[in-house]
């Protein structure tokens, strides 16, 4: 159905473009074979018009050198005069032309909505084209048909999609958003915080699908706590510790022929939920025990719900507005059971911090939420950056792991690379991560952002516009939902050269000669607004400086210790909001010469 009505669209724009040369003008058409009746009549004419005329053609010239000598110094005056009048008239044209140059809105290019149900059918189940598990395809094909730019309108119940494919148009949209800026809404998640729990939340909504002066607030509260560089760096030991624990649920894990386990994707879930736990509530959950943790496991599943249900809540019809879908449910039950767990290791964590009379020996002893309570005296808004942290900080960080192990899994001449500069600031296997020692990895660094690049764990990101803006020559109104599709964007090869070719080289300041001769494109300059796993600006995450000392702590380990492959042809992902692996992570972990 897809491709005959593109090619019907095609067969209507062609039909009805032309090119105003090729109108037909007067006299235009076949040659004739011979002269036209008359043309020898024609011809005497000229001729003596002509010989006529020439006596006074010469004449006229002899005339003209006589004006022009004495009118030589009021020509010079006339042509700067004339070039200054031109120069006018040039400008005024230039800005006319500019100002009719932005086109309508309705001209922006998309799929075609149809009466009534616009485009809302392409979601729908059976008979839609779009499938909500692929939106990674979605939006590639979006970018291959329309270009720049692509508007999705007509949905029902939702705002129209604007799809911006343009780093330069994403830069200009980032660098004039409002000093709250706006991310397209999430009705779903308002709807439970603000009206099924608002007994719970109340004014107090925390930063995940709130806007506005709410948003503002909360974030000048939390913001300069979280995101000063000291304070993620008191928390290296602890998260070092805890990655060291990890390493020796790996030995455990390791079948005889040194593979991991099909489902070790879930194992990093439980490393990054109990990474989370520490920083956030000072609280170790237990879930890398061997016989493990029936809350984390609750913990991990409801955030995985949470992440399948949102997409079908957003970009389908809105049905759960009129009753209680099976996506609705799901999403609520998750988002009850994730909080009431999440909530009881928080209230303990305050307990403990309201009863301890003196200030800790180690400044890592001192829970994100106690740091709030103690800088705010809000216990409800330190509860709610807790929730906010556990629901965004696992799921995210666990793929980005799995994702980057994969990538030097499958180069190994790039993780002969890390190993080098690994084994330079490790001493020994077992050396211990501080603050200088992540200093000292800069290729690792890289190494992260490259896969970031080519597998961002989230796909895209977007503003709702709070004011008229011209995107791509085009007047998008107020209110539009702009996408800026991240995961599409910084695989298109107009920004990084053979995008399908993992190569950390690029994001290096200098690259040495031997690796820009076997990396053309080791030095290029990365455009800034092309790839952003963790946003931009005042909506930059707060927890990103811990996912980094969490991220890179956790492969330093694994990369110092074991050299790592993978046998398997294809890793195949499922995309929703995130960008999981679904292909068995049985990755084999060969242990290097002590």
């Amino acid at each position: 159905m897809s491709s005959s009505l593109r090619k019907t669209t095609a067969a209507l724009i062609k039909r009805t473009t032309y090119s105003a040369t090729s109108t037909l003008l007067p006299g235009s058409g076949s040659a004739r074979s011979g002269p036209p009746d008359g043309q020898g009549v024609a011809a005497e004419i000229e001729k003596s018009i002509a010989s006529g005329a020439l006596k006074q053609l010469k004449q006229q010239q002899q005339r003209q050198q006589q004006q022009q000598q004495v009118a030589e110094p009021a020509a010079k005056v006339g042509v700067t005069t004339a070039t200054a009048t031109t120069t006018t008239t040039a400008t005024t044209a230039a800005t006319t032309k500019a100002q009719t140059a932005v086109r309508p809105y309705s001209e922006v290019p998309g799929p075609y909505p149809l009466p009534l149900i616009g485009n809302s059918w392409r979601f729908a189940p059976l008979i839609g084209m779009y499938k909500i598990s692929e939106l990674d395809k979605i939006m590639h094909e979006l970018h291959v048909n329309y270009g720049k730019m692509a508007k999705v309108g007509g949905l029902i119940g939702h705002p129209d999609l604007l799809f911006v494919f343009d780093g330069d148009e994403i830069r200009n949209i980032f660098k004039k958003e409002e000093a709250m800026p706006h991310r397209p809404s999430m009705p779903s998640l308002r709807h439970y915080k603000g009206e099924l729990r608002r007994d719970f939340f109340g004014d107090v909504a925390g930063l995940i699908g709130v806007h506005g002066p709410k948003w503002e607030a909360f974030r000048q509260e939390v913001q300069q706590i979280l995101l000063q560089p000291q304070t993620a760096k008191k928390y290296i030991k602890p998260l070092n510790d805890i990655a060291s624990e990890f390493m020796l649920r790996i030995e455990e894990m390791r079948n005889e022929q040194q593979q991991l386990p099909d489902n070790f994707l879930h194992e990093l879930y439980k490393w990054a939920l109990e990474s989370v736990g520490r920083v956030s509530l000072d609280t170790r959950l237990g879930c890398l025990k061997p016989e493990g943790s029936a809350e984390a496991q609750q913990i991990i599943e409801a955030i995985n719900t949470f992440f399948w249900a949102v997409p079908e809540l957003e970009l389908r019809m809105p049905l759960w507005r009129l009753y209680p879908t099976k996506a609705y449910r799901s999403f609520v039950r998750a988002l009850d059971q994730f909080s009431a767990i999440c909530m009881k290791h928080i209230g303990q964590t305050m307990d403990k911090a309201a009863a301890r009379k003196a200030q800790p020996e180690h400044e890592a002893d001192i829970s994100i939420v106690e740091r709030i309570v103690r800088k705010t005296g809000n216990r409800k808004l330190a509860a709610v950056l807790a929730l906010d942290l556990f629901l965004v900080g696992v799921d995210t960080t666990s793929v980005a792991a799995s994702s980057t192990i994969y990538q030097l899994a499958k180069n190994p001449e790039k993780q002969q690379r890390l190993f080098d500069e690994l084994k330079r600031v490790f001493p020994t296997q077992d050396a211990q991560i501080n603050q200088h020692v992540l200093e000292q990895m800069p290729y690792m660094r890289a190494c992260v952002k490259e896969t970031l690049r080519m597998k961002p764990v989230v796909i895209a990101n977007g503003r709702n516009l709070q004011a008229d803006a011209v995107i791509n020559g085009y007047h998008v109104p107020k209110g539009t939902h702009v996408i800026f599709p991240h995961l599409v964007v910084s695989n298109d090869p107009t920004y990084f050269p053979e995008p399908k070719r993992f190569m950390p080289e690029r994001w290096l300041k200098q690259a040495p000669a031997a690796v820009t001769e076997s990396c053309p494109h080791a030095a290029q300059k990365i455009h800034p607004f092309v790839s952003l796993p963790f946003g931009y600006g005042r909506r930059m995450c707060v927890g990103r400086r811990f996912a980094e000392i969490e991220l890179h702590t956790l492969l330093a380990k694994i990369f110092r210790k074991y050299e790592v492959s993978y046998e398997s042809d294809e890793f195949v992902y499922r995309v929703n909001s995130t960008y999981i692996p679904q292909s068995p992570l049985n990755f084999k972990l060969t242990p290097r010469p002590a």
